[in-house]
């Protein structure tokens, strides 16, 4: 119940920037790429050229035509970033599921060929 008194809306140019950040994880053409040591998040898209760089509460969203930076509020941050993690998450999971399978149809082969 406090969860829902206290929780964080994000403001109008927040959910803006939330929506690119979702739009650009879902297409195909985007690249994501993380620094551990400096907690900076890139995502690269050639194709639209559209390139954001998050860190510390702040979002640089640029392209070949102009340049915007902005703080935002650590809650809408925070819910950026969750969304990169489960992006990246999911990514992870069909990877692996993938080389697992690569696995299981070797072992397959070997146990066949016995």
């Amino acid at each position: 119940m406090f969860k829902k008194l206290f929780k964080y809306t994000p403001t109008e140019q927040e959910q803006q920037f939330i929506d690119i950040v979702t739009k650009l994880l879902e297409h195909p053409k985007t690249s994501l790429k993380m620094t551990p040591l400096t907690d900076k998040y890139f995502l690269i898209n050639e194709q639209k050229h559209y390139y954001i760089l998050l860190q510390n509460s702040g979002i640089q969203l640029t392209n070949t035509k102009f340049s915007f930076c902005k703080s935002i509020h650590p809650k809408a941050y925070d819910m950026v970033i969750k969304n990169i993690h489960t992006h990246m998450e999911v990514n992870r999971q069909i990877l692996e599921d993938k080389l697992f399978k690569n696995e299981t149809t070797m072992l397959d082969t070997v146990l066949n060929n016995l």
